[in-house]
């Protein structure tokens, strides 16, 4: 669907190499943005404990994102841990 196309659009039409996608995400994100050919990085996500968002360890995974790579955010909530 949506999301392959723009993992092949990022793949051909930037220079991006890597994408950073979420832990936990749906299982085919993964392997849609591979097959594009772009490197996966996984960002901390979830706090089990809390049942809500680790903001600390999201931005403490996304420091080490690098200028040019892609994020991968869900829009209006997270799937899939609501």
């Amino acid at each position: 669907g949506a999301l392959r196309i723009a993992a092949d659009f990022i793949a051909q039409q930037t220079n991006a190499k890597r994408v950073w996608i979420s832990n936990p995400t749906w299982p085919n994100h993964n392997n849609i943005f591979q097959t594009a050919g772009l490197e996966i990085c996984q960002y901390d996500y979830y706090d089990a404990e809390s049942h809500g968002l680790d903001f600390e360890g999201m931005l403490a995974s996304l420091q080490n994102a690098q200028a040019g790579d892609v994020v991968l955010f869900h829009g209006c909530c997270h799937n899939p841990s609501g």
